[in-house]
């Protein structure tokens, strides 16, 4: 059976991949022996579709498809009574009556595939190593529709080279890594599917608080300070030295699972020099359970921490500015504005991409004022912060 969507079907799902796409995603193929059975599933909406692959009594694929969300992973899940119980991976587990939910919670086997209707993106991530192996999410296409969904698909394969097989074979068979992350690497992403950028890592953020150096401790997970740069090549080895020279992006947090799970390799490190730093700015009132009822007011950029007892915020900005979210990704915006800031030779199309988002970064050009208005209540000047202010002075 081909891929595209399909009526309502009591014995297959709406949409399945044929094998040929499978080896070109990475995925299992599945024996035209095996069964499709549908679960059961506590979403009532009748375009939601769960469904198990049966070898025998063993779940070989899970597939969920609905109108705005596609995925299948691999599983090997052993089942009994019927196939109604999921049977336990380990003595200590207890067998549990088998649904969508209950076998979703499963960890999958190798690749896994996704595809969001709202993020119009489609994601292949390997499950063994905790890695992604392609996301295109930025790629200058969106993916909206299973139709959609179904031509690109069929453009991948079309697209597939042997060159891109042994690139992929030689992700299947690699293992999970664990990486030391150290201040001053140098780190490679993919941009599509055949293209790189780099990244730079400024600051670890979880060192500096374990250390107990002085921080506003409000971010999740381990984050770091990274700066993406503006670069899109081919090359999966360019020098630190030629990187160091680039110039970047606003740097951002970013958790370090992409560089310590090796999904972001690591291509070399240099010492950081004081011209290259650039960190985010955090300011607004405490948040903390501990300081309720009090009035203080706080600012972090890089290692650079302020503390003001007795002191609010300055008047509408309780908590816009506090700039505190944290990504898994190494870039966060679209290729066509990594692109677009390329070709100016400046960051003006970043800042200006979404106002929304880049007018709670007290960075931005539109946002001049106020970072004097914070800079003068903590008696600091502009120049005093490790920011790079001159493209933001230059678009005012």
């Amino acid at each position: 059976m081909g891929s595209g969507p399909m009526s309502h079907s009591d014995s297959a799902p709406r949409m399945l991949l044929t094998n040929e796409q499978r080896t070109c995603l990475g995925l299992a193929p599945v024996d035209p022996s095996w069964e499709w059975v549908r679960l059961k599933s506590v979403c009532k909406a009748p375009d939601f579709e769960t469904w198990a692959c049966f070898d025998g009594d063993t779940i070989r694929k899970y597939i969920h498809c609905a109108p705005d969300h596609y995925e299948e992973r691999t599983y090997q899940e052993e089942t009994a009574e019927d196939r109604t119980i999921l049977l336990p991976r380990t003595a200590r587990g207890k067998p549990k009556k088998l649904s969508n939910v209950t076998l979703s919670d499963r960890k999958p086997l190798g690749m896994r595939l996704s595809w969001s209707g709202r993020a119009a993106a489609v994601d292949l991530w390997h499950g063994d190593t905790s890695r992604t192996y392609y996301s295109s999410g930025l790629e200058t296409y969106a993916i909206r529709t299973l139709d959609e969904l179904s031509a690109w698909l069929d453009r991948w394969v079309a697209e597939t080279t042997p060159a891109d097989r042994a690139a992929l074979d030689q992700f299947l068979q690699s293992k999970q890594r664990r990486v030391q992350v150290r201040e001053g690497d140098f780190f490679r992403f993919p941009i599509g599917r055949r293209e790189y950028g780099y990244g730079r890592v400024l600051l670890d953020y979880y060192k500096m608080k374990k250390e107990g150096r002085p921080c506003w401790d409000i971010l999740m997970c381990r984050p770091l300070v990274v700066k993406t740069y503006r670069f899109i090549t081919e090359d999966p080895a360019v020098p630190p030295e030629k990187l160091r020279e680039l110039p970047a992006l606003p740097s951002h947090f970013m958790s370090d699972d992409g560089i310590f799970y090796g999904e972001h390799p690591i291509v070399g490190n240099l010492p950081l020099e004081p011209e290259e730093l650039d960190f985010p700015i955090m300011y607004g009132g405490s948040i903390s359970s501990l300081d309720q009822g009090r009035d203080k007011t706080l600012l972090q950029c890089g290692t650079l921490f302020r503390v003001m007892e007795g002191t609010k915020p300055l008047p509408g900005w309780v908590s816009c500015y506090r700039n505190n979210g944290v990504t898994l990704a190494p870039i966060c915006i679209s290729r066509s504005t990594l692109e677009a800031c390329i070709a100016a030779g400046s960051s003006g199309p970043f800042w200006e991409r979404t106002k929304d988002w880049a007018m709670q970064d007290l960075r931005s050009p539109f946002r001049r004022s106020d970072l004097e208005a914070v800079c003068a209540q903590f008696g600091l000047r502009s120049a005093d912060l490790p920011v790079k202010l001159d493209e933001r002075r230059a678009l005012c």
